[in-house]
């Protein structure tokens, strides 16, 4: 599997993927242009009409369970819907797609040039596709709804959205988004007596009408009393949450006797969707039913005590009672530890209304609302997250109901995010505790050293080329580090009128109080990529006291057979850049080759063997075994060959098209589990694991997946953590604890 590295604009960084699938390698067609958004109508001006008699009057539902005979439909054939994933600006379009329900339908996304990932809601689709790919979904003949388009992003960075609405065939486009509302009043009570003013509550939906144009959503309320409009509420006073909308109508002035408050809900098109009506009475000495606000909540998950993985993902509820104006809930807010001593964490986002709670506990005026809430950036080891809930509409923090304790619970993060960073593509951890980084596009090496990043770049590689495969890929730590403090990186090297790629390069720092010296070029003029694919640029230190250093086939394939080349190889050096004697090739540094795009080594505790990772043309992704002067196949062989002459590798991924690829990066060996070989993976991202057995360790018993955070470099240091990469972030992790958690999540 190939890594592609692309340069685009991505959010904040200039953002490069880092491997290219072979069936990717195509130029894309350029996107088309983005359709304007029609502008909405403005609501019409409110006209006077009768109140209705009863509570409530609710306009006709359409069925939307309705559909046709699906066993008819199971053999029609699929109606082809085609949806264009665009890059300027990233953006599904159309953004709304309606199916008519009237036989099985496929729906089909076209990429343009970038890579995309997207699942849809409720359908379990997770789908990514190449550069000029497609992605299809075949949606069953019983199936009606909205269906978000979830997870969608251009890799590596920027996300999209969009809706898939399935509609039934005995329903026109019009009467779908002329489909009726509902109301609900959670206070005041029908036939209550309050004083004026006074204020309504309650919530109106389905919020959400699809159209061919797009989402309409409930702008204004209105009352109405005696055909006379007495209450206007707009978009700032109405929230939107799921499928329903919460208001608050505020109705400054109305005479002391009997009233039937008629309510309005209008469209943003200004089409009238629901009415509903209140017999109230109005007493100029009524009570103001200002009761001490109450707070109930309830945090789902994670359970007290448990086990997490970064991000940590909480859901829960929580709800209001009491009070003429605070009927609902604001926010939800974790913290670490209580509020009075503890940090806030994140605002929960804002859920739906649950009539269904409102009915058990027999309150009018009570609203509650799901939650949910993400933590991204919490250190490993345990941690106390508190609940407090936001009172709608004054923002204050609100009270606990009595002999009720603050939600809490204490759960045990088994990693934790160390540091954020742009593209951390290379690790190095050192015996005295500090972790070294390589930023692929800065070229910088960078330190972290007692929980932050040292406010000095160790050093700052000026001429490193970030066209494509290129940047600041490898680094190294001299094995007798620190009593030899010196630090090895490779890169490279742009031409200095273009920015292209001209060559790789090794070079050596000495570390002097946390700074890189003597700048000292150990190897030089190692081939470049000038197609932006397949440098490869690696290095590592055996326990033969080598360095090993990969060279890409700079996507030329058949130059990863001709030993008179260095690139498609893994080479071999002394510290100081000179060609060992005892290398399989004389006066050559070629230790293995038939290689493609090598980017993860790593050396076998016990017996000291290399072993790498390797990128395949869209599938056929490798682990290897490498022996000197072995020949892994590349580009005669692929996987599992038994070839005389050639080296088979010891697994393989991403058998396209009938599984995804890896792209599989980094890679290392724990001293405490010898036997088991992690790396990162670029396509499928996560810290991945093969239990190895046998006297050489060249048996794949079982195959694992421990985290989801690892992409880039994965590292194990002396004191027995594990450190690892995304494209924006280090983590790090005890590797009892994530295999204690993925053993907790397979029973």
């Amino acid at each position: 599997m190939v890594v592609r590295l692309a340069v685009g604009v991505a959010l904040f960084i200039a953002t490069a993927t880092l491997m290219s699938c072979g069936n990717g390698d195509e130029d894309a067609a350029t996107p088309t242009p983005v359709p304007r958004t029609p502008e909405p109508v403005p609501s019409p001006a409110p006209t006077n009409e009768p109140a209705p008699a009863v509570l409530p009057i609710l306009p006709c539902h359409a069925d939307l369970s309705a559909v046709s005979n699906a066993a008819v439909l199971e053999s029609a054939t699929p109606e082809v819907v085609r949806v264009q994933m665009l890059e300027q600006p990233y953006r599904i379009v159309p953004s709304n797609i309606v199916l008519k329900q009237h036989q099985p339908y496929r729906v089909i996304i076209e990429t343009g040039n970038e890579w995309h990932q997207f699942a849809v809601d409720r359908l379990g689709h997770d789908i990514v596709i190449p550069p000029g790919g497609q992605g299809i979904i075949d949606v069953r003949p019983e199936v009606t709804g909205v269906f978000p388009i979830v997870n969608s992003r251009k890799i590596p960075e920027s996300y999209l959205s969009g809706t898939v609405t399935v509609i039934p065939a005995n329903m026109s486009i019009d009467s779908w988004h002329q489909s009726c509302a509902e109301f609900h009043v959670h206070a005041p009570a029908p036939a209550a007596a309050l004083a004026a003013p006074f204020v309504v509550e309650g919530s109106i939906g389905p919020v959400t009408f699809q159209t061919l144009g797009g989402a309409l959503h409930v702008t204004r309320l209105e009352a109405w009393s005696n055909n006379l409009l007495v209450g206007v509420s707009t978009t700032e006073q109405i929230t939107f949450g799921g499928r329903h909308s919460e208001f608050y109508l505020r109705v400054p002035t109305l005479g002391p006797g009997g009233h039937t408050l008629v309510l309005k809900a209008y469209l943003q098109n200004g089409m009238l969707v629901a009415t509903a009506s209140l017999p109230l009475t109005v007493q100029p000495d009524a009570p103001p039913s200002n009761e001490a606000l109450a707070s109930r909540g309830n945090i789902d998950d994670p359970a007290d005590g448990a086990l997490l993985r970064l991000p940590v993902r909480i859901h829960g509820w929580a709800a209001v009672i009491g009070s003429s104006i605070g009927t609902g809930v604001k926010t939800v807010e974790i913290w670490k530890g209580p509020r009075a001593s503890g940090r806030l964490l994140t605002e929960a986002v804002y859920g739906t209304y649950r009539p269904d709670v409102a009915q058990v506990y027999g309150e009018p005026r009570f609203a509650s609302s799901g939650w949910f809430a993400q933590l991204d950036n919490l250190q490993a080891g345990p941690v106390d997250l508190y609940l407090y809930v936001r009172d709608i509409r004054t923002g204050a923090y609100v009270a606990v109901m009595e002999n009720e304790a603050p939600l809490s619970r204490r759960v045990t993060l088994v990693e934790g995010k160390i540091a954020e960073a742009p593209w951390p593509v290379a690790l190095a951890a050192a015996p005295d505790g500090k972790l070294f980084f390589a930023e692929l596009l800065t070229g910088r090496i960078q330190v972290w050293q007692n929980g932050r990043i040292l406010p000095d770049s160790f050093a700052h590689l000026e001429d490193v080329s970030t066209h494509g495969e290129s940047g600041l890929l490898g680094l190294a730590l001299h094995p007798d580090y620190p009593n030899t403090p010196y630090v090895y990186a490779m890169y490279v090297v742009d031409t200095p009128e273009t920015g292209l790629p001209l060559m790789q390069r090794i070079v050596r720092y000495r570390d002097v109080n946390g700074v890189g010296r003597d700048y000292t070029v150990i190897v030089d003029n190692l081939p470049a990529t000038k197609t932006a694919r397949h440098n490869g640029g690696r290095i590592a230190f055996g326990h033969d006291g080598m360095l090993y250093a990969v060279v890409g086939d700079i996507d030329i394939s058949e130059i990863s057979q001709d030993l008179s080349h260095v690139a498609g190889s893994i080479l071999r050096y002394e510290p100081d850049g000179s060609v060992p004697d005892d290398n399989p090739f004389p006066d050559s540094p070629i230790y293995a080759y038939g290689l493609r795009s090598p980017f993860g080594l790593a050396f076998q505790p016990h017996t000291g063997v290399l072993y790498a990772t390797e990128n395949g043309p869209g599938g056929f992704d490798e682990v290897n075994r490498i022996e000197s002067g072995q020949n892994y196949g590349w580009p005669l062989h692929m996987g599992v060959a038994e070839a005389e002459g050639y080296s088979d590798p010891l697994a393989v991924f991403g058998l396209w098209p009938e599984t995804p690829t890896y792209g599989p990066t980094g890679a290392t060996f724990p001293l405490e589990r010898p036997g088991l070989f992690l790396f990162c993976g670029y396509h499928q991202p996560g810290l991945h694991a093969l239990q190895l057995s046998g006297p050489d360790y060249t048996i794949v018993e079982q195959q694992m997946k421990l985290s989801d955070n690892c992409i880039l470099d994965v590292t194990a240091s002396s004191d027995g953590w594990l450190y690892y990469s995304t494209i924006s972030a280090i983590y790090r992790a005890r590797l009892d604890d994530l295999l204690r958690l993925h053993e907790q999540s397979a029973q």
